[in-house]
């Protein structure tokens, strides 16, 4: 049999019968579609993510309470800030070599090591050895820049002046505010434990491992906010920082975390929504649940927002 031959005429096709492509206008118009579903899509998803990282932020804060309370069931006093010294006066070092170890490397316990200490091989090693955090517990995913993992400057501080403020006074004292034992808190519910922090610099940095309240707490005997002027500043005050669309995670005393406003927290915010150093309501942080006066004649009750 003969086999078929197509002629030069012949239109070859494999589509369904009848079917045409786009012109250049339906092709246009399916773009623009596309592009104006993304326009709006994109807005819901950066949403959706930083809902995903402000949740494992506070997931991580929580860990630290938790962290927090398994140090107090054991020692019955907060952390202190800092160790610097021991009261010989030599270098305090802890069980795993480090050197003047700040509050992160007392939550062990229930967090783990702050700093991976193995390659240390026991040996001492402090600030110039190692500030890099390999611990995610301590790392925010909403902070990505050049301290997201420093010790020092990093995601998390610590109400260190009302729960444990182990700097040395210089004339009748060892510590000025540690230990602090767990029976002082009256309302550790509205306690702030730890929190996100922002450090002595206008964006982030510098002590972040220091949370300053409002206002010093003077009642305390606190001389100072944690940053200081000059290299540590330029601010010198270290207030919680509201990284996550106006709100700050915070662990409290009992163990539980919350996300609140910096208003919430008691800070008084100037008009670019800045936190003003040394004014606003320290009711959140004393642990009795009332704001102390800074000077005679500041007014206690100023500023209660409730519990």
């Amino acid at each position: 049999m003969a086999a078929k031959t197509r002629s030069r005429n012949d239109t070859v096709w494999t589509g369904a019968p009848g079917a045409r492509g786009f012109t250049l206008v339906e092709l246009l118009l399916v773009i623009s579609i596309i592009a104006l579903l993304a326009t709006l899509l994109l807005p819901a998803i950066s949403r959706a993510r930083e809902y995903a990282r402000s949740t494992v932020c506070l997931t991580n804060v929580r860990r630290l309470g938790i962290a927090g309370q398994m140090y107090l069931a054991e020692h019955r006093v907060f952390p202190p800030v800092r160790l610097k010294y021991n009261k010989n006066g030599s270098d305090f070092v802890n069980e795993y070599g480090r050197t003047k170890p700040r509050w992160q490397w007392f939550l062990d316990q229930g967090a783990g090591p702050v700093i991976d200490p193995e390659p240390y091989g026991g040996a001492t090693f402090g600030d110039g050895d190692s500030r890099t955090m390999t611990n995610d517990y301590y790392i925010c995913p909403s902070l990505r820049d050049k301290y997201e993992r420093d010790i020092r400057n990093g995601a998390y501080g610590y109400n260190y002046q009302y729960l444990g403020d182990s700097r040395s006074l210089e004339d009748d004292g060892y510590f000025t505010n540690f230990p602090v034992s767990e029976e002082r808190i009256e309302v550790p519910a509205m306690t702030v434990f730890f929190a996100d922090s922002r450090g002595g610099d206008p964006n982030h940095g510098k002590h972040s491992y220091t949370l300053d309240p409002p206002k010093l707490a003077a009642s305390m005997g606190i001389p100072k906010f944690g940053p200081t002027a000059g290299p540590d500043g330029p601010i010198g005050h270290s207030p919680a920082e509201a990284r996550h669309r106006g709100n700050v995670s915070v662990a409290l005393v009992d163990g539980h975390a919350s996300s609140m406003t910096l208003e919430k927290l008691g800070y008084k915010l100037d008009e670019d929504d800045v936190v003003i150093p040394g004014v606003g309501n320290n009711r959140r942080w004393t642990g009795t649940g009332r704001d102390e006066p800074a000077t005679v004649s500041d007014d206690p009750d100023e500023g209660s927002d409730g519990p």
